[in-house]
C-alpha cells in the first residue's frame, strides 16, 4: 500500500481535517501561553478528543494544544506542555490523576496531575507516524495504535515503548480468470501485506484483560489475554471504523464512516447494523453511567441511544460544524468538541 500523507490520513480518520490550520497571527493573539481562556479563544480551537475524570475535563487538538476545565466547560485553561507539539488525536485517563495523549510524529505525552502539566514519554519525528488512540490496562501496561498498523506497547508505565505486530498476516488473494480479467479477491482474501498496513483508529479497554482495536476497511481485532495475542474479528462492513464503546450490558457499539453503526455482542460474533438515517460519519462517542450512549460526527451530528445502542435518535445541536468528541457536562448536558472548539447542549428527556 502506498503510504498517504498525514493530512490525507486525518481526512480519512478525523473531522479535524475539515478546517484550516490556525494562522500565526491568530496563534499569537488568541492563544495565550497560560491562564484562563476566553470563550472567543475556545471557539477558534480545533479540538479532536476529550475525556472526563471527576470534575476535570481534558481536551486536545491542533498544534498540540491541551485545555482543561473544572467547571463543566464554563471556564477553560491551557495546560503546560512541551513546545512545538504536533496535532494531538486522543486523550485518556489511566487513573484519577494520570492522563495520556497521543498524536502525530508518534508523540506520546504523560501527565500525573490530571492534565495540568505534561511531559513527552515518546516521540519519533523520523517515522512521522500519526498515533490515533491509547489505552492502559493498569499503571504499567499500555498500548498506542495508529497509522499503517502501528501498535506501541509499554510494560513500565511509559518509560519505554516497543513496536508490536497485532494484525495477523492475510492470505494471498486467489487469482481466477473471468472473461479475460482477474477476479476480485473474496471477502477476507487480500494481497499479503495490505492488511498489515491498515490504519488502527481506536483501542478500547473492556476490562478483565480484554481489548478491542478497530480501524480501516472494517478492521477489528480482539485480545483476551491483556494484549499478548490478537485475533482478527470478521465484520460485515468494509468501510472504516473510527471508534467503539462498551455498553452497560457488556456489548459494544462500533461506529464509523457514512453513519454506519453496529451493535456487537460481548463475544464479538453478532454484528447487528443499527439504523441511523444519516450519512454523516461518526467520529467520537461516550457511554454515560446511566447507560446512555452519545455519538457525534460530521455536520454537527449528535445521536443518542438509551437502549444499549440498539436504536438511536437525533439530538439537535444548532450547528453544522464537524464534531469529533463528546463528554458529560453536569447532570443533564453534554460538551461537544470539534471544528469550532467546544460548546454545550442540554439532553432531551428520555421517552
Amino acid at each position: 500500500m502506498k503510504k498517504r500523507s498525514s493530512l490525507a490520513l486525518v481526512i480519512l480518520t478525523a473531522a479535524c481535517a475539515l478546517v484550516q490550520p490556525i494562522s500565526a497571527q491568530t496563534k499569537q493573539v488568541v492563544l495565550p501561553a497560560t491562564g484562563v481562556l476566553s470563550k472567543q479563544t475556545i471557539s477558534r480551537l480545533m479540538l479532536t478528543d476529550a475525556v472526563r475524570s471527576g470534575n476535570r475535563v481534558l481536551a486536545v487538538g491542533d498544534r498540540g494544544y491541551i485545555v482543561y476545565s473544572d467547571s463543566n466547560g464554563d471556564k477553560w485553561e491551557r495546560a503546560k506542555t512541551p513546545e512545538k507539539l504536533p496535532m494531538l488525536n486522543a486523550v485518556v485517563f489511566a487513573d484519577e490523576k494520570t492522563a495520556w495523549a497521543v498524536g502525530h510524529d508518534s508523540v506520546i505525552l504523560k501527565s500525573v496531575d490530571q492534565g495540568q502539566t505534561w511531559e513527552k514519554a515518546f516521540s519519533s519525528t523520523k517515522e512521522l507516524t500519526p498515533l490515533m488512540d491509547i489505552a492502559f490496562l493498569d499503571a504499567n501496561v499500555g498500548f498506542a495504535v495508529g497509522a499503517y498498523g502501528t501498535c506501541l506497547q509499554t510494560n513500565d508505565g511509559g518509560k519505554t515503548w516497543q513496536k508490536r505486530k497485532v494484525i495477523p498476516a492475510a492470505p494471498v488473494a486467489k487469482q481466477a480468470k473471468r472473461g479475460g480479467r482477474a477476479a476480485e479477491a473474496d471477502d477476507g482474501e487480500m494481497e499479503k501485506g495490505i492488511d498489515e498496513d491498515r490504519h488502527l483508529n481506536a483501542i478500547v479497554n473492556l476490562g478483565n484483560g480484554k481489548l478491542v482495536i478497530v480501524g480501516e476497511a472494517g478492521m477489528a481485532l480482539k485480545s483476551e489475554d491483556a494484549g499478548k495475542t490478537w485475533v482478527k474479528v470478521v465484520t460485515p462492513y468494509r468501510g472504516s471504523f473510527f471508534g467503539a464503546l462498551r455498553t452497560k450490558e457488556g456489548g459494544l457499539v462500533v461506529y464509523g464512516l457514512r453513519g454506519n453503526v453496529f451493535s456487537v455482542d460481548s463475544a464479538f460474533k453478532t454484528w447487528t447494523p443499527v439504523v441511523t438515517d444519516t450519512k454523516a460519519s461518526f467520529m467520537g462517542g461516550v457511554a454515560l453511567a446511566d447507560g446512555t450512549i452519545a455519538l457525534v460526527g460530521l455536520s454537527g451530528t449528535l445521536m443518542l441511544s438509551r437502549d444499549g445502542g440498539k436504536t438511536f435518535t437525533v439530538q439537535p445541536t444548532g450547528s453544522t460544524k464537524a464534531l469529533s468528541s463528546v463528554a458529560l457536562s453536569g447532570s443533564n448536558g453534554l460538551l461537544l468538541f470539534g471544528e469550532a472548539g467546544v460548546r454545550d447542549v442540554v439532553l432531551s428527556s428520555a421517552k
